[in-house]
């Protein structure tokens, strides 16, 4: 079957419902029995360790569904995550039996899915990448050029970064004062501005060669 709109025929059939910002989705052990797809806002699929450290996996956008959601219900096995709203959210929540199912019969959903899947694990491949192979000055530098948004802001905690690129936030403050000190970056209450994003972008390019 295929569709003009796709995106469309989900919503229709599963009306979006609103997720408030922090709530949590899935947790690590669940079984799926639906699949979340986005309409709005932004999902974080993550890991914790038994330190408590968080290591931030992939983000779910609008019209994208959850890679691990899918691949747990057809497997049949637990989710091997978390998986929270960063923003408030309209999620539509698919029944594996019918996703798995449109899978299997339809090429227009096993496209997208697979589109969203190799999106996700070429990141999670440039996430592990980036842990072994750079320094966390080079990975918060990385970070801060492809995440602001509007006006060179980021309204982020040095907590909720330091999770983002799988390190703590003691490490993260100190990194992000030294770049401050440099004038790339301001930072303020439960945010930054980048103040020099040229010369943050050189940094990145020297890092890389």
């Amino acid at each position: 079957m295929q569709l003009k709109d796709p995106i469309a025929l989900i919503e229709g059939l599963f009306s979006p419902r609103r997720v408030e910002k922090g709530s949590l989705i899935f947790s690590e052990g669940n079984i799926c029995s639906a699949i979340p797809f986005l309409k709005e806002g932004l999902l974080k699929v993550y890991l914790i360790s038994e330190s408590g450290r968080e290591l931030t996996l992939y983000k779910v956008l609008p019209g994208q569904m959850c890679i691990f959601a899918m691949l747990t219900a057809y497997s049949g096995g637990e989710y091997p995550a978390y998986t929270k709203a960063e923003e408030d959210c309209y999620v539509s929540m698919i029944p594996s039996e019918i996703a798995i199912k449109w899978f299997e019969e339809n090429r227009w959903w096993r496209s997208l899915f697979m589109t969203v899947l190799s999106e996700k694990f070429l990141g999670i491949m440039y996430t592990l990448d980036s842990m072994i192979s750079e320094s966390i000055k080079d990975r918060l530098i990385n970070y801060l050029l492809s995440s602001h948004g509007k006006d060179f802001v980021i309204e982020k905690t040095h907590e909720e970064i330091a999770k983002d690129i799988g390190s703590v936030r003691v490490v993260v403050s100190r990194v992000l004062k030294e770049l401050e000190k440099e004038g790339l970056i301001s930072l303020q209450r439960e945010k930054l501005f980048i103040k020099d994003y040229e010369s943050l972008k050189r940094q990145a390019d020297k890092a890389r060669h």
